[in-house]
């Protein structure tokens, strides 16, 4: 299996701008172990299988930089712009299963995210951008109450990251660019995520 870690690291570079490369590069480094290790789903309920296991948040995230970046090519988005949708993008589960670090998925984990990126130096606007697109991630399906309205009418920034992060969560979406997880591989993820599919 390859280094999940450097492939996500590698995502970085598809960011121009070098502030806002290296505001993302500090928050993976300060990000909890299990950011790196854990499923992207507890109960594989939502998730292909490829995102289950271990490092399947990962796998999750590098799926949803390649579907961001054809819909910034789609929308015709500017090169700042695609910028705050990539470096959204990959930090957008930064804070998946809470704070502390959970077992399980945290459904406030948007505003949790946003409120860890603040602790990252960035320019204005582009911060705000940025820790609004991990916030409202999850759109209507925030359980942050204070959110649910503003996460409904997203920016398109916003709405990139929200329709990237919802299809990359179907089942149907069991793919992974430049890697090949097939049925092999997915029989070596951990027996109780097995039975879960």
């Amino acid at each position: 299996m390859p280094n999940l870690k450097l492939i996500l690291y590698s995502k970085i570079f598809e960011i121009k701008d070098l502030e806002i490369k290296g505001f993302v590069k500090e928050a993976l480094d300060n990000a909890p172990l299990g950011f790196w290790t854990t499923p992207c789903s507890g109960t594989g309920k939502y998730h292909p299988p490829e995102n289950q296991g271990e490092g399947g948040l990962i796998r999750h995230l590098i799926k949803c930089v390649e579907v961001a970046k054809d819909l910034c090519r789609y929308y015709e988005i500017s090169d700042r712009d695609r910028d705050i949708v990539l470096a959204g993008t990959i930090l957008h589960d930064i804070k998946k299963n809470g704070e502390p670090w959970g077992k399980s998925t945290d459904m406030e984990h948007g505003k949790i995210g946003s409120d860890f990126l603040e602790g990252f130096k960035l320019k204005e606007p582009e911060k705000t951008k940025i820790k609004n697109c991990v916030r409202y991630h999850l759109g209507r399906f925030t359980r942050t109450i204070e959110d649910v309205k503003r996460a409904s009418t997203p920016t398109q920034n916003e709405m990139i990251i929200q329709i990237t992060d919802f299809f990359c969560s179907r089942k149907y979406a069991s793919w992974l660019p430049g890697i090949n997880v097939g049925e092999e591989e997915i029989k070596k993820f951990p027996r109780e995520i097995q039975t879960s599919l």
